[in-house]
């Protein structure tokens, strides 16, 4: 007899609130890691619906590279 046991660990934010922080941390450290002349800029981010895949993301991004 193998006895399992389950604990959950309440987190203090929800989904929707986590998924704005992991966007907001990206951007973030794009920033930190960029110099002056280059870096990454962030053109589009919305939330898109697709028929075959569902909900996502949608993001354009343009890297400067001064290197």
């Amino acid at each position: 007899m193998v006895l399992t046991k389950e604990y959950r660990i309440c987190m203090p934010l929800t989904t929707e609130e986590y998924r704005i922080g992991q966007l907001y941390m990206i951007a973030r450290h794009s920033h930190e890691q960029s110099d002056n002349d280059e870096g990454v800029e962030v053109v589009e981010n919305v939330e898109c619906e697709h028929q075959e895949h569902g909900k996502g993301q949608y993001t354009e991004k343009r890297i400067h590279l001064s290197r």
